[in-house]
């Protein structure tokens, strides 16, 4: 006796993973601007709730970079606008959450602070600050298990970010920060 199977895919309109990529590249407004073609999939992406591309032209911190260049370049993610939540794929397709926000600074900085917990992430993460913000953090201060007091008393670091205390920009591994909001 033979028995036949069929197989049926539950992807049929992307047989294979490079067509879903490519598709997918097509789809997403704001695109990685490098990719790595050492994982499954070559960038990351940020999937938000977010529809407004011009969001993203903020300066990250005190540079003269956007929010949106620093994710899609430094950290090889693209940006998928107007998805049902806020959450971030990796090159290997695992999923994680992020915050249920509109501000996007707030957005991108949860993202890269998960991508810097990443083994691929972490080094891109320190390639960045050593480039931007040597002198003003230090890697080897971040501590991602701070204990900080809940009391906001807001400081503005020399990344030209707010912390809602010292203590979690002194985390953040900030060599100096002043008092007072960066705003």
């Amino acid at each position: 006796m033979i028995i036949l199977f069929n197989s049926i895919s539950c992807s049929e309109e992307y047989p294979n993973d490079n067509d879903r990529d490519q598709n997918m590249s097509n789809i997403i407004e704001l695109p990685a601007l490098r990719t790595n073609s050492s994982f499954n999939q070559p960038y990351r992406i940020l999937k938000t709730t977010i529809s407004d591309p011009a969001v993203f032209d903020k300066n990250y911190g005190n540079l003269e970079i956007s929010i949106g260049y620093v994710l899609r370049y430094y950290f090889y993610t693209a940006i998928d606008l107007n998805s049902d939540k806020n959450e971030l794929i990796s090159m290997d397709r695992s999923t994680f959450t992020m915050p249920d926000t509109s501000d996007s600074v707030e957005l991108i900085r949860a993202a890269i602070s998960e991508i810097s917990d990443m083994s691929y992430g972490s080094q891109e993460n320190d390639q960045f600050i050593t480039k931007y913000f040597d002198g003003c953090i230090d890697l080897t201060k971040v501590n991602k298990n701070c204990i900080a007091p809940t009391v906001v008393d807001p400081v503005c670091g020399c990344d030209g970010f707010s912390y809602n205390n010292s203590t979690l920009a002194e985390c953040s591994g900030l060599l100096s920060y002043s008092s007072g909001s960066c705003d």
